[in-house]
């Protein structure tokens, strides 16, 4: 039987036609009806295809989120290409992105030849951008909320968490520089406590917070 590297799912048992198309489904479906920008999306796709599909361990969320935030582009994309590899290398890549995109695309589209027709200053327009604009500050407070457990495992975690809480609110460094600085101090403390244990056999902790054998 063949291994597959996306948790435990073997995806052998599937046609390969069948996985792209609920790649491109399960993401097409996320981007349409799910709002509330990349946490929400991450939320949706961890639901999908970690417990309702089993093609992700629930273990590798805290992984894949933080890959999608540190490199450049949106995270509903970066989390679309990261699932789509997964499952079915570079062309479910590209078939994840296109579903996850093509949604946005044409309701962007649709918004932007009528948006110059919407009367902005009238109360039912406001109230629903505001209504809105509050929505989506719930979601992100839900995603902190149930993906944080996940990460916050040692207080090392938690200094490096209010660390940067503090850099970016209080004295307005840029979060680039701030999560530069958080992936450094990281290697370096996992550096420091591998040499100070020195300890048979250890290795180095895995994000998860277990350390294993060599």
């Amino acid at each position: 039987m063949q291994t597959n590297n996306a948790g435990s799912f073997d995806f052998s048992v599937l046609p390969r036609r069948k996985v792209l198309w609920l790649l491109f489904r399960e993401f097409f479906l996320i981007s349409t009806f799910v709002v509330g920008g990349g946490y929400a999306i991450a939320l949706a796709a961890e639901r999908e295809f970690c417990q309702k599909l089993h093609w992700m361990k629930e273990e590798e969320m805290p992984d894949m989120l933080s890959i999608s935030q540190t490199i450049p582009g949106l995270i509903a994309g970066n989390v679309a290409i990261y699932i789509g590899n997964r499952a079915a290398g570079p062309l479910g890549a590209l078939v994840a992105l296109t579903a996850i995109a093509l949604p946005s695309f044409l309701v962007i589209l649709l918004v932007s030849m009528v948006f110059t027709c919407l009367p902005m200053t009238a109360p039912h327009v406001q109230g629903a951008f505001t209504g809105v604009r509050a929505a989506l500050a719930g979601l992100t407070a839900a995603a902190l909320l149930k993906l944080g457990p996940k990460v916050l495992t040692r207080p090392f975690s938690w200094i490096i968490a209010i660390g940067c809480v503090l850099l970016i609110l209080g004295l307005q460094i840029n979060p680039g520089w701030v999560l530069g600085g958080a992936i450094i101090s990281g290697i370096l403390w996992l550096w420091f406590t591998e040499a100070v244990l020195k300890r048979p056999g250890a290795t180095l902790i895995p994000p998860g917070g277990k350390e294993g054998k060599k």
